[in-house]
């Protein structure tokens, strides 16, 4: 089911419906191997950061009044990610954002309150998720053409910008030949500039980000990761929830270990949160030695590792491990650097 940027998007957007706990989720360049020259003024000032000129850290005063040109801020990005400053089919989406980071073909688009460093890492973990080896090249070509097929965008911005956009897309092409699946909120989501071990808290964007990528695993592949029933990824999340609910039942069996209870989430939605939880276990990401996300989310999942999904929920661990699937395996640190 493609999203388009109005409407339907719009209950996409405010958690899109089914996005999980986003509160407190031949492109282009993000990320430099020298520390980062402070972002232009409208995004947020100078950060202090590690290697990658990465932090969370509130910005030094004495540096707020360093700034880059747009064309200094574009050469920092090396290829395969290109940083442009407008989109160049859609106006409609350069009245809103001001930044946009075109990653294999889909773009990262911020507004004018987001810092770069927060936009670059945004577009950084999107690359990693479409590019997981970090060759250069998308892992599934199919999987990338949905998305770019269909013009998905991910914004970064804040939820009264989002408002703003919604109200100004009516009547342009962003109305309906704009897509998007998910956002990431500045000022109310987490994020983990550096990666989660760096930063020793919990990164939204692994969510969020993974929420659009999995649109197109969704359309490529129906029989195996389709959100709808008789796939194989609803048939496993019927098995995790013991037994199959079009809606939010007011328990769940004992013995179940996906149990959502948002009552907006329909059974797609639930399955796009199980796909989410899934991947989270199986790439590593929700270890305790690296981040307490499993242990603050046992109300709704309790699978922590990739051992534990191969224990406990045997038709999702063969689904991500047992067929020639080009599935992300790493965990997204936001820090692409593709090999040469």
């Amino acid at each position: 089911m493609m999203v388009s940027a109005f409407g339907t998007a719009f209950v996409a957007l405010a958690l899109i419906g089914c996005a999980g706990d986003n509160s407190s989720s031949p492109g282009t360049g993000v990320l430099t191997t020298e520390p980062a020259a402070a972002p232009d003024s409208d995004h947020g000032g100078c950060l202090a950061g590690d290697e990658f000129g990465l932090s969370d850290e509130t910005p030094e005063p004495e540096c707020l009044g360093e700034t880059l040109s747009q064309v200094e801020r574009s050469e920092t990005a090396p290829p395969p990610l290109r940083m442009v400053f407008e989109h160049p089919e859609f106006d409609c989406l350069n009245v809103m954002f001001d930044m946009f980071v075109d990653v294999f073909g889909v773009y990262v688009v911020g507004t004018s309150g987001v810092p770069d460093a927060h936009l670059l890492h945004t577009a950084n973990v999107l690359a990693q998720y479409l590019d997981n080896d970090e060759d250069g090249v998308p892992d599934d070509s199919d999987v990338l053409g949905v998305l770019t097929d269909h013009n998905f965008v991910v914004p970064v911005w804040m939820e009264s910008d989002r408002d703003s956009f919604r109200d100004g897309a009516r009547g342009t092409p962003c109305e309906d030949d704009v897509s998007m699946a998910a956002s990431m909120y500045y000022g109310q989501d987490q994020w983990a500039l550096g990666g989660l071990q760096a930063a020793g808290s919990w990164d939204t964007n692994l969510e969020e980000v993974w929420h659009v990528v999995s649109v197109g695993w969704y359309e490529t592949y129906p029989e195996f990761f389709g959100d709808e029933p008789e796939s194989r990824l609803s048939k496993a999340m019927d098995t995790a929830r013991g037994g199959h609910f079009e809606h939010i039942p007011d328990s769940y069996p004992e013995g179940s270990w996906y149990a959502y209870d948002d009552d907006t989430c329909d059974y797609r939605c639930q399955i796009h949160e199980y796909f989410y939880w899934l991947l989270m276990a199986n790439i590593g990401a929700l270890d305790p030695s690296i981040s307490d996300k499993c242990d603050d989310s046992r109300h709704e999942w309790h699978v922590c590792s990739k051992s534990e999904l191969e224990q406990v929920d045997e038709l999702a661990y063969a689904l991500l491990n047992h067929y020639d699937f080009s599935l992300p395996t790493r965990i997204p640190t936001g820090t692409y650097l593709p090999l040469d």
